[in-house]
């Protein structure tokens, strides 16, 4: 009965987190974000709703978020957080993501504690699942950031000729910047769009770019910027010299495929090097569970289970860094 009971708390926990950062998300939105810059809440008669806003944020926990903010300790870890939401383009701040974080440790540390209750390793259990839960956001971000570049990448050829006809056409560099952002979708047309936000509100054109590139860790969109910053030191033919870049990474991406093509084989092996022992484990425990708890409640189970996964890992990672190749 108190395991039932402690079990319906986790899941109304993670359902009162999927509302507060449901909640968080909502409220985080372009015009919200624009509203430092401008007065558009007092012109429409916005400070009610700001205070209506703050309550609800109130409500919502945002007391953890209001402590984490005043931690100065983790100003450092606030600002790579901040930098890696940016990039996932994640509309929520900081201090937001880390009480996410903190809700989703502590949820999924007393879950695993619940179903390890009756084992000696209760505790150990649960910091690992504690662990999972505060890394599992972070896995988010990354996959978000790695889905984002993948399609920004895509997109970079295409803006380049944009860019490129755009000078030709007799249009200077934002106002093909401009054209980009309106023309274009996804990813490509938010940074653009960012990039000449910033400048609109004073930014220098190359603390722009710099951020830009700081955003979008791209090694293509990298090139085309420090072509643009050499183009306005020294002059010359922006266009031209955009043309060029175009071809270059027409080029760059027909090789990865070539690439991508030839070390499949590899790319499989290790997938299946991964994926073959815990099948088999899971297998073995389905037929004889006692015989594979052997190494979860023995010592020398243990010391031999943390070896194998070790090898798992150098067997992974070597193979990972055979199949990489850098174009």
């Amino acid at each position: 009965m108190m395991n039932f009971i402690l079990v319906s708390a986790f899941v109304s926990a993670l359902l009162f987190s999927y509302q507060i950062l449901k909640f968080l998300i909502g409220k985080q939105t372009p015009i919200m974000r624009l509203t430092r810059y401008t007065n558009l809440m007092e012109m429409v008669g916005g400070e009610e709703k700001r205070r209506s806003k703050q309550k609800e944020y109130k409500v919502g926990l945002g007391f953890i978020s209001r402590g984490v903010k005043e931690a100065k300790s983790l100003d450092g870890y606030k600002k790579k957080i901040q930098l890696e939401l940016q990039r996932a383009h994640i509309l929520l701040k900081p201090e937001e993501y880390i009480t996410v974080s903190i809700i989703l440790f502590f949820a999924f540390g007393t879950f695993m504690f619940v179903l390890a209750s009756s084992s000696s390793l209760a505790i150990l259990v649960a910091i690992v699942g504690g662990v999972i839960g505060w890394v599992l956001p972070s896995l988010y971000i990354k996959i978000k950031i790695k889905k984002r570049l993948r399609i920004l990448n895509d997109q970079l050829n295409d803006a380049i000729v944009l860019i490129s006809n755009s000078l030709k056409a007799g249009y200077s560099f934002f106002q093909a910047v401009d054209i980009v952002s309106k023309e274009m979708t996804g990813p490509m047309a938010e940074e653009f769009a960012q990039l000449q936000k910033e400048v609109n509100f004073g930014t220098t054109t190359e603390k722009a770019l710099e951020n830009l590139v700081t955003r979008v860790t791209s090694d293509d969109l990298e090139l085309v910027v420090t072509a643009v910053l050499i183009q306005r030191q020294v002059g010359g033919n922006l266009s031209e010299v955009l043309d060029n870049i175009s071809t270059t990474i027409r080029e760059r991406i027909r090789i990865k495929g070539e690439v991508k093509t030839v070390t499949a084989q590899g790319r499989m092996s290790g997938m299946i090097i991964a994926a073959l022992p815990p099948a088999l484990g899971f297998i073995l425990f389905l037929i004889n569970k006692s015989h594979v708890m052997v190494l979860f409640t023995d010592p020398i189970g243990l010391i031999i289970l943390g070896f194998s996964v070790f090898m798992e890992i150098i067997g992974i990672y070597f193979i990972s860094r055979i199949v990489s190749i850098e174009v």
